[in-house]
């Protein structure tokens, strides 16, 4: 943050980065920087699709993606797109409903809402 109200690089600026940095250079050196990262490959962190079976809790499912067309009117991808092996850890969800998932940090992809009947 800049501690000009204007909006304006300041002498008092430089002076907080160059203390940050001078900080940083007589620190420990074995430690390991902060690392950032997406934790999805691509596209949305969250995917909106239908069930295309019964998906009962504490099980795996295959999503079919519905992200084509303008909302509300959400179209199914031409070829069709799934997601296989999505965990479902909240409750019974039937055939063919409305999901959102998400992709946890291991990698797998996590019901986090569901239609309701």
């Amino acid at each position: 943050m800049r501690s000009d109200k204007t909006g304006k690089f300041t002498k008092r600026d430089a002076q907080r980065i160059a203390n940050c940095v001078a900080s940083f250079e007589r620190g420990k050196r074995k430690q390991k920087g902060i690392k950032y990262q997406r934790n999805y490959a691509g596209g949305s962190p969250i995917r909106l699709g239908k069930t295309t079976a019964a998906w009962s809790k504490g099980t795996l499912a295959t999503i079919r993606l519905y992200e084509d067309g303008t909302p509300p009117n959400e179209t199914a991808a031409s070829p069709e797109t799934t997601l296989e092996d999505c965990v479902n850890k909240f409750a019974d969800v039937k055939s063919g409903k409305w999901v959102a998932v998400a992709k946890g940090g291991n990698g797998s992809w996590y019901l986090i809402a569901a239609e309701c009947e």
